[in-house]
């Protein structure tokens, strides 16, 4: 392994000197974010040392492709090669290093091709103006790009005798759900906040959402906090009590908005499911947290899609009124403009009748003159 550094340490001095220092300290940042979100998803460890319940880094990764490009791939590939090479209790060895290179070559596969797929297809940083392009979004960016990673990763795992093939597709599914929900939950989350536009609330939208997230904040300590275990008893709260606060963040703010809500309600029910508390809570822990992730994919998704559908809304109406008022004023200027002819007409039609009458009169006067001229 010794005799690669030399080549590695040669191609990575070649890449810095390419590179401005502000991509230089940008790409430092990334790569401490994610080793520092990897090591605290480490507490969330289950079943296999490199499977959580929702993987934070995935969605960091994501976010970071969009909004950055492309070249940020050094970042994350390096990034996710310290977090897994340090994973606690995994001893460094050649078979860890060149584990965790094939893990970090899985991740930064899967944040390169789904951003790809999103740029191509689905509007990239806009992606959440629309419902058709959120819903491609949800498609290519946590349904199929996941499935590269956890597919290398697992492969790689099954290949070094790891795992068995009766587990093979349970380990899987779990590493695939864990990033498509990091994905979802904090991808549109840090696009929507750090992207060019968005939309700044007045005084009255700040107090109302400033309700709604204490409300949820209330709600979730009611589902998934130490209170649920009386509660759920008799079954007088479930899960379904917060799906309107996020309908209300859906049709009354934008997807930015609509995304943190989400980020705060899901992270509540992580937290309340892996401390044993909510409706999700079940004799395996496992199972748990994936009907959790479940719920929150199907519930994710129909939040950011019903903002999308929303922020179409006010657009189109938006447009209408703006066509309306365009018409409005096109109507008047015609109407100033016909009143302005008629004017001129009702002039030229007194300055005719007064002609003709002018007229009228000089053929009298010459009519007289003729019929008064002295006769020989």
């Amino acid at each position: 392994m010794n005799r690669y550094w030399p080549e590695i340490a040669t191609g990575s001095r070649k890449l810095a000197v390419s590179l401005s220092p502000r991509e230089l300290a940008l790409l430092a940042l990334i790569t401490l974010i994610y080793f520092a979100a990897g090591k605290m998803g480490q507490d969330l460890v289950f079943v296999h040392p490199y499977l959580t319940p929702i993987s934070l880094p995935a969605g960091i990764a994501f976010a970071a492709f969009i909004l950055f490009g492309y070249r940020v791939w050094p970042a994350v590939l390096l990034g996710s090669f310290l977090g897994h090479v340090t994973t606690m209790g995994f001893v460094v060895s050649t078979m860890s290093v060149t584990a965790s290179f094939a893990i970090s070559v899985g991740v930064t596969l899967e944040g390169l091709v789904g951003a790809y797929l999103v740029n191509k297809f689905a509007q990239g940083m806009e992606a959440f103006d629309t419902a058709q392009d959120t819903f491609r979004f949800v498609m290519f960016a946590c349904v199929f790009a996941p499935s590269i990673g956890a597919t290398l990763g697992v492969g790689r795992f099954y290949l070094a005798g790891k795992t068995t093939f009766v587990h093979f597709a349970f380990i899987w599914l779990t590493w695939w759900l864990a990033h498509g929900i990091g994905i979802l939950l904090v991808a549109p989350f840090l696009i929507l906040l750090l992207r060019a536009t968005h939309h700044r609330l007045d005084w009255h939208e700040l107090g109302e959402l400033t309700v709604l997230v204490l409300g949820l904040i209330f709600v979730c300590l009611l589902v998934f906090g130490p209170l649920s275990l009386s509660l759920n008893k008799n079954q007088f709260v479930q899960a379904w009590v917060c799906v309107p606060f996020l309908i209300w963040a859906g049709f009354r703010f934008c997807p930015l908005e609509a995304a943190g809500t989400t980020l705060i309600l899901f992270g509540s029910a992580i937290w309340g499911t892996l401390h044993g508390y909510g409706s999700f809570v079940g004799k395996d822990l496992t199972t748990s947290l994936v009907l959790l992730d479940t719920f929150i994919g199907i519930i994710g998704t129909m939040t950011l899609v019903v903002a999308a559908m929303v922020v179409e809304r006010r657009r189109i109406e938006g447009e209408l009124l703006g066509t309306q008022t365009l018409l409005q004023e096109a109507v008047a200027r015609k109407q100033r403009d016909l009143l302005v002819t008629v004017q001129t007409l009702d002039v030229e039609a007194t300055e005719h009748m007064e002609a003709k009458r002018a007229l009228r009169e000089s053929e009298e006067r010459l009519r007289r003159l003729a019929e008064n001229r002295p006769r020989n």
